[in-house]
């Protein structure tokens, strides 16, 4: 048989690679519903029995996604099945919640009572839809929740004035924060401009950075804390405090809590994997199937 002609064999290597992408394109989408860590897709019992091991795990999710929150969901009682001597850690109320949290959990308050005490919507605003499901996981286990926020009136203090001329008692004990590291610095500073908050000021970008780590020093103390009362405690909080350990986790090292686990539900976008240093493990979540009456 002669040579094939230079171009018939460009294209028949063309097509090899084209099939050989769609093929990696479509073993990476296969990976929807399972849990990715290391480079590699493992089991949710190896993901969870570890997890449930180390005293602090932490919940990333976009505030505004269900999909986010009933992955949360389950993922909570993965965690209570191994370990169910637990605390839940969230960022959606401020200390002055906490009386309002443990009436929840005792069965004392309905759903509109509870939404009332805890002025929710002036404190969070998002719709309570989205936690509800967690909310009554808490309540029917008696697992008791714990409020990790604070008052933007306190994060404005503790951006703006120095932290020990604060009494311990108006800020809760919460200590200074840790300086942020490099890659969380560029972090900050990269969010900061997509949202134009002022950046010919260079003050107002300081404020912003220091007002990220007043955040993030409340809650990661506010789980500290609740170390000390359970063997596990799990926080709720946005994707931006938990990413690449620079946020929360990073303020619970400083605080002597060095082994933090943190996991994240992820969205694929062209069947392209995330970048597993985002967390410990992640949990690639299925493609939403389209809405029946759009």
């Amino acid at each position: 048989m002669g040579r094939l002609p230079r171009g018939v064999c460009r294209l028949m290597l063309t097509l090899g690679m084209v099939s050989q992408a769609q093929a990696q394109a479509t073993e990476t989408c296969q990976l929807q519903g399972r849990w990715w860590q290391s480079g590699q897709a493992v089991t949710a019992d190896a993901v969870l029995n570890l997890a449930a091991q180390r005293p602090v795990v932490l919940l990333g999710e976009r505030h505004d996604a269900m999909e986010h929150h009933r992955w949360q969901l389950h993922t909570l009682a993965g965690l209570y099945a191994h370990e169910s001597d637990m605390v839940i850690g969230l960022e959606m109320l401020p200390r002055e919640a906490q009386p309002v949290l443990e009436g929840w959990v005792a069965g004392e308050l309905s759903e509109d009572a509870f939404l009332e005490q805890s002025d929710w919507q002036e404190a969070w605003g998002f719709d309570p839809e989205l936690y509800w499901p967690i909310l009554h996981f808490a309540r029917l286990n008696r697992i008791p929740l714990k409020a990790l926020n604070i008052t933007p009136a306190l994060r404005q203090r503790l951006t703006s004035e120095e932290i020990g001329h604060i009494p311990p008692e108006q800020r809760y004990g919460i200590p200074a924060p840790r300086p942020a590291n490099d890659a969380y610095q560029t972090y900050l500073e990269e969010v900061f401009d997509q949202h134009a908050m002022g950046q010919d000021n260079p003050d107002m970008l300081e404020r912003f950075i220091r007002a990220q780590l007043s955040w993030d020093i409340a809650m990661a103390q506010g789980l500290a804390d609740a170390t000390q009362e359970s063997t596990l405690a799990v926080g709720l909080m946005g994707l931006g405090h938990v990413v690449h350990g620079h946020g929360v986790a990073h303020q619970l090292e400083g605080l002597g809590i060095q082994d933090t686990f943190s996991l994240l539900p992820w969205e694929l976008e062209e069947c392209v994997l995330p970048d597993p240093t985002l967390s410990d493990a992640i949990f690639i979540l299925p493609t939403p199937m389209p809405d029946a009456s759009s």
